[in-house]
């Protein structure tokens, strides 16, 4: 949480705000919550490719947890049966989904998995747990045209470093939520708004997001002068300019996500809520 603000009563002040700090900070702290999971494939040939997703850690009441999406699950594991996976981790922790990292709730039409992962395993990658500004589970609906942040790790970004080590580029960003319904809550990248405050500058026209899935986007929160943060939603979809029509459509750049309500403290699912939802 932040200290007190000066009201904003304008774009101008807000992007001025933003410019000034504050923007940077909100961005380290999306990402302090967001790794890289990620598998290793040994190919035919004996080279190596990484394929990834992202995923945050979450403690809703009951305990921490790690939240991804259900495709990045689903996308390693194809890959194991295949038998050419050599590593699977989180960050730098190894994974095991049949373990001590076992799956909590894993749905494919709400496209959310939820694993163990402990407080103790969230520090020692360097990472830290949300826990978000609510006084119960779940938090508040997030409101059109108010801001969010959101995180990931997007493949594009990723670096052999040598054989034996690979770097994750985060890639987090903000904006406002343009669109909220009761499945989802999406913000349209508006590039005419971006600024670079990581130092960084801002993704090019047509930056392939893909990786990004799994990460969270969360909503500010504004409560007398103080400003924090609680989950708005899972990523599940992002811009990739990909010739598959079923990804999402060149030059709209949209980051969608499913919505916190459907994840329960414990980390299953509200499926009761999906149900009527999507019946």
């Amino acid at each position: 949480m932040t200290g007190g603000l000066p009201e904003i009563t304008s774009d101008s002040e807000a992007r001025a705000l933003m410019a000034g700090g504050l923007g940077k900070a909100e961005l380290e702290f999306a990402t302090s919550v967001t790794a890289p999971l990620y598998w290793v494939i040994r190919q035919e040939d004996g080279n190596y490719v990484v394929r990834n997703g992202s995923a945050f850690f979450l403690d809703a009441g009951a305990g921490p947890f790690a939240v991804t999406a259900h495709h990045v699950i689903e996308g390693w594991r194809r890959d194991h049966e295949c038998g050419n996976v050599v590593a699977f981790q989180l960050g730098d922790q190894p994974l095991d989904l049949a373990g001590r990292n076992a799956v909590i709730g894993a749905h494919a039409g709400l496209d959310v998995a939820t694993f163990r992962f402990s407080a103790e395993d969230v520090a020692s990658i360097g990472k830290i747990v949300l826990t978000g500004y609510q006084s119960e589970w779940p938090p508040n609906p997030p409101l059109i045209d108010r801001g969010v942040y959101y995180a990931g790790f997007p493949g594009t970004e990723t670096i052999w470093l040598s054989q034996d080590e690979i770097s994750f580029g985060a890639a987090p960003g903000g904006g406002v939520a343009s669109s909220v319904s009761e499945t989802d809550v999406s913000s349209l990248i508006s590039r005419e708004h971006l600024i670079g405050v990581l130092g960084g500058g801002v993704p090019p026209e047509n930056y392939d997001f893909g990786g990004m899935s799994g990460g969270p986007m969360l909503m500010v929160i504004e409560h007398r002068g103080l400003r924090s943060w609680s989950l708005a939603g899972v990523i599940y979809e992002g811009p990739n300019p990909s010739p598959d029509e079923r990804q999402a459509i060149l030059g709209l750049e949209i980051i969608r996500a499913r919505r916190a309500h459907f994840i329960l403290p414990d980390g299953t699912f509200d499926v009761r809520r999906w149900n009527a939802l999507c019946s």
